[in-house]
């Protein structure tokens, strides 16, 4: 089936609740569709992440959640070139123990909309999401992506960098996004 061609601007953006019913929604990836069917809502009963969805006509386009993370010394950058990266990217006279952050949890398109961009445009929204009129700090977006060449590869596309070479053989790449370097380009544009 080829996808139709729209934009994000074109879907209703719903923050899910406990009663709203989830439409239609396969990405062809078992873990992200179960998450999403099953799990969404009670983590957002235990505070533990919202989960966001684009909606088009009677289908789930695209989803994401989110909840607060932090990069720390201690924790996820405890190697040595993973600190020193980070550590360049804040002005030499703030000194943080840990640097305030929100975690994609999740991530998904719908199968009958991929290739067509959707993916890149919610990365875009949420990096504007989070420049314009954000309520709280938030330095950098972060995600555990899925340790495949394709799935690393749209990130790094979208302006994400591994933070260490710490979890290279692990399940899923801790990754950043530094969300200053969005309104650097913004302005500049």
């Amino acid at each position: 089936m080829s996808s139709p061609v729209i934009t994000l601007d074109q879907c209703n953006f719903i923050t899910l609740s406990l009663d709203y019913p989830i439409k239609n929604f396969d990405c062809g990836n078992k873990d992200l569709n179960d998450f999403l069917i099953n799990d969404a809502k009670a983590h957002i009963k235990e505070l533990m992440a919202t989960t966001y969805l684009f909606e088009y006509k009677n289908e789930t386009v695209s989803f994401f959640s989110l909840s607060n993370d932090r990069l720390c010394h201690e924790d996820q950058i405890a190697s040595h070139s993973g600190l020193k990266k980070i550590k360049k990217l804040i002005p030499e006279q703030k000194r943080y123990r840990s640097l305030p952050a929100v975690k994609i949890g999740r991530l998904g398109v719908h199968k009958n909309f991929k290739s067509i961009g959707i993916g890149t445009q919610m990365l875009l929204f949420l990096k504007y999401w989070f420049t314009h009129g954000n309520k709280t700090g938030c330095r950098f977006l972060s995600i555990d992506a899925y340790n495949k060449e394709d799935v690393i590869s749209f990130y790094k596309k979208n302006g994400f960098e591994i933070l260490s070479a710490k979890d290279e053989k692990e399940q899923t790449r801790l990754m950043y996004y530094d969300l200053i370097r969005f309104i650097r380009d913004e302005s500049s544009a």
